[in-house]
Protein backbone atom coordinates (compact mmCIF):
# COMPACT_ATOMS: atom_id res chain seq x y z
CA UNK A 1 0.00 0.00 0.00
CA UNK A 2 1.45 3.35 -1.08
CA UNK A 3 1.42 6.77 0.51
CA UNK A 4 2.48 9.73 -1.60
CA UNK A 5 3.92 12.87 -0.03
CA UNK A 6 3.99 16.25 -1.77
CA UNK A 7 6.31 18.80 -0.15
CA UNK A 8 5.67 22.54 0.05
CA UNK A 9 7.08 25.60 -1.68
CA UNK A 10 10.86 25.39 -2.22
CA UNK A 11 10.86 21.98 -0.53
CA UNK A 12 12.57 18.70 -1.33
CA UNK A 13 11.90 14.99 -1.15
CA UNK A 14 15.14 14.70 0.83
CA UNK A 15 13.82 15.95 4.15
CA UNK A 16 13.29 14.92 7.74
CA UNK A 17 9.57 14.66 6.96
CA UNK A 18 10.11 11.67 4.66
CA UNK A 19 12.58 10.10 7.09
CA UNK A 20 10.00 10.37 9.88
CA UNK A 21 7.15 9.04 7.74
CA UNK A 22 9.24 5.95 7.00
CA UNK A 23 10.34 5.62 10.63
CA UNK A 24 6.85 5.71 12.17
CA UNK A 25 4.82 4.10 9.37
CA UNK A 26 7.07 1.41 7.84
CA UNK A 27 4.01 -0.60 6.80
CA UNK A 28 3.43 1.96 4.04
CA UNK A 29 5.50 2.31 0.91
CA UNK A 30 6.39 6.02 0.93
CA UNK A 31 6.58 7.65 -2.48
CA UNK A 32 7.61 11.29 -2.18
CA UNK A 33 7.16 13.23 -5.41
CA UNK A 34 9.37 16.20 -6.13
CA UNK A 35 7.29 19.10 -7.41
CA UNK A 36 8.13 22.70 -8.20
CA UNK A 37 6.53 26.15 -8.27
CA UNK A 38 4.92 25.51 -11.66
CA UNK A 39 1.36 24.43 -10.91
CA UNK A 40 0.69 22.83 -14.33
CA UNK A 41 3.77 20.59 -14.15
CA UNK A 42 3.29 19.71 -10.50
CA UNK A 43 -0.40 18.72 -10.65
CA UNK A 44 0.22 16.78 -13.88
CA UNK A 45 3.08 14.87 -12.22
CA UNK A 46 0.81 13.92 -9.31
CA UNK A 47 -2.07 12.89 -11.58
CA UNK A 48 0.26 10.84 -13.79
CA UNK A 49 1.70 9.04 -10.74
CA UNK A 50 -1.77 8.30 -9.35
CA UNK A 51 -2.97 6.97 -12.72
CA UNK A 52 0.07 4.68 -12.99
CA UNK A 53 -0.19 3.44 -9.37
CA UNK A 54 -3.72 2.30 -8.47
CA UNK A 55 -2.47 1.01 -5.09
CA UNK A 56 -1.99 4.53 -3.68
CA UNK A 57 -4.04 4.75 -0.50
CA UNK A 58 -2.98 8.16 0.82
CA UNK A 59 -2.03 11.44 -0.84
CA UNK A 60 -0.48 13.84 1.65
CA UNK A 61 0.62 17.39 1.00
CA UNK A 62 1.87 20.27 3.09
CA UNK A 63 1.59 23.97 2.35
CA UNK A 64 1.78 24.45 -1.44
CA UNK A 65 1.94 20.65 -1.74
CA UNK A 66 -1.45 20.63 0.00
CA UNK A 67 -2.83 22.91 -2.70
CA UNK A 68 -1.50 20.54 -5.37
CA UNK A 69 -3.11 17.58 -3.57
CA UNK A 70 -6.46 19.42 -3.44
CA UNK A 71 -6.23 20.09 -7.19
CA UNK A 72 -5.35 16.50 -8.09
CA UNK A 73 -7.65 13.84 -9.51
CA UNK A 74 -7.01 11.45 -6.59
CA UNK A 75 -10.22 10.02 -5.15
CA UNK A 76 -8.84 8.35 -2.02
CA UNK A 77 -7.80 9.74 1.37
CA UNK A 78 -6.22 13.18 1.06
CA UNK A 79 -4.43 14.64 4.05
CA UNK A 80 -3.42 18.27 3.74
CA UNK A 81 -1.28 19.98 6.35
CA UNK A 82 -1.41 23.78 6.54
CA UNK A 83 -2.41 23.89 2.88
CA UNK A 84 -2.19 27.04 0.81
CA UNK A 85 -5.70 27.83 -0.45
CA UNK A 86 -4.90 30.99 -2.41
CA UNK A 87 -1.39 30.70 -3.88
CA UNK A 88 -1.67 33.97 -5.82
CA UNK A 89 -1.95 35.82 -2.53
CA UNK A 90 0.20 33.58 -0.31
CA UNK A 91 3.14 33.39 -2.73
CA UNK A 92 3.15 36.98 -3.94
CA UNK A 93 5.88 37.91 -1.45
CA UNK A 94 8.07 35.13 -2.91
CA UNK A 95 8.17 36.56 -6.44
CA UNK A 96 11.83 36.64 -7.44
CA UNK A 97 14.71 34.25 -6.85
CA UNK A 98 14.21 31.64 -4.10
CA UNK A 99 16.54 29.02 -2.66
CA UNK A 100 15.41 25.43 -2.25
CA UNK A 101 15.39 24.22 1.38
CA UNK A 102 16.86 20.84 0.51
CA UNK A 103 18.71 18.83 -2.11
CA UNK A 104 16.84 18.55 -5.41
CA UNK A 105 17.02 15.59 -7.78
CA UNK A 106 18.20 17.83 -10.64
CA UNK A 107 20.86 19.50 -8.50
CA UNK A 108 19.31 22.96 -8.70
CA UNK A 109 19.71 25.16 -5.64
CA UNK A 110 17.41 28.04 -6.57
CA UNK A 111 14.55 29.02 -8.85
CA UNK A 112 12.76 32.15 -10.01
CA UNK A 113 9.05 32.65 -9.29
CA UNK A 114 7.43 35.16 -11.65
CA UNK A 115 4.07 36.92 -11.68
CA UNK A 116 3.24 34.86 -14.75
CA UNK A 117 3.82 31.70 -12.67
CA UNK A 118 1.37 33.04 -10.07
CA UNK A 119 -1.29 33.80 -12.70
CA UNK A 120 -1.19 30.15 -13.81
CA UNK A 121 -2.69 29.20 -10.45
CA UNK A 122 -5.96 30.85 -11.53
CA UNK A 123 -6.73 27.83 -13.74
CA UNK A 124 -6.65 25.46 -10.74
CA UNK A 125 -9.37 25.20 -8.12
CA UNK A 126 -8.80 23.20 -4.93
CA UNK A 127 -11.54 20.68 -4.12
CA UNK A 128 -12.66 19.34 -0.76
CA UNK A 129 -14.00 15.78 -0.70
CA UNK A 130 -15.43 13.54 2.03
CA UNK A 131 -12.05 11.77 2.03
CA UNK A 132 -10.08 14.96 2.72
CA UNK A 133 -8.67 15.80 6.14
CA UNK A 134 -7.06 19.16 6.85
CA UNK A 135 -4.70 19.59 9.80
CA UNK A 136 -3.55 23.07 10.63
CA UNK A 137 -1.47 24.82 13.24
CA UNK A 138 -3.08 27.16 15.77
CA UNK A 139 -0.82 30.08 14.81
CA UNK A 140 0.61 29.85 11.30
CA UNK A 141 3.32 32.47 10.80
CA UNK A 142 3.45 31.81 7.03
CA UNK A 143 -0.27 31.90 6.18
CA UNK A 144 -1.50 34.26 8.90
CA UNK A 145 -4.20 34.18 11.56
CA UNK A 146 -7.14 34.46 9.13
CA UNK A 147 -6.32 31.11 7.54
CA UNK A 148 -8.17 29.28 10.35
CA UNK A 149 -11.49 30.80 9.26
CA UNK A 150 -10.72 29.98 5.63
CA UNK A 151 -9.99 26.35 6.54
CA UNK A 152 -13.15 26.01 8.62
CA UNK A 153 -15.21 27.49 5.78
CA UNK A 154 -13.60 25.46 2.99
CA UNK A 155 -13.13 22.01 4.57
CA UNK A 156 -15.77 19.69 5.98
CA UNK A 157 -13.03 18.03 8.09
CA UNK A 158 -10.66 20.78 9.20
CA UNK A 159 -8.97 20.19 12.53
CA UNK A 160 -6.68 22.52 14.38
CA UNK A 161 -3.99 20.45 15.99
CA UNK A 162 -1.63 21.62 18.69
CA UNK A 163 0.70 18.84 17.58
CA UNK A 164 1.70 21.15 14.72
CA UNK A 165 4.01 23.66 16.31
CA UNK A 166 4.73 25.71 13.20
CA UNK A 167 3.87 25.85 9.52
CA UNK A 168 6.18 22.88 8.88
CA UNK A 169 5.63 19.26 9.89
CA UNK A 170 7.90 17.89 12.56
CA UNK A 171 8.58 14.53 14.15
CA UNK A 172 6.17 15.14 17.05
CA UNK A 173 3.25 15.77 14.69
CA UNK A 174 4.11 12.84 12.43
CA UNK A 175 4.45 10.43 15.36
CA UNK A 176 1.46 11.54 17.43
CA UNK A 177 -1.19 13.10 15.23
CA UNK A 178 -0.84 11.77 11.71
CA UNK A 179 -1.49 8.21 12.93
CA UNK A 180 -5.21 8.99 13.42
CA UNK A 181 -5.59 10.01 9.78
CA UNK A 182 -3.53 7.13 8.37
CA UNK A 183 -4.82 4.14 10.29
Amino acid sequence: MKAVYIHGFAGSIHSDTITNFRKYYPELEWCPLEVNHLVNESVKKINDFIAANPDVKYLIGSSLGGFYVLCSNFEGRKIVINPVLNPMSSLKKAVGVNKYRGRRENGETEFKLTMQDLFRFKAFKPKDTPETICHYTPHDPNLGEDIKREYQKFFAHAEMTPHLRSHFTDEHYIKHKLRDALL
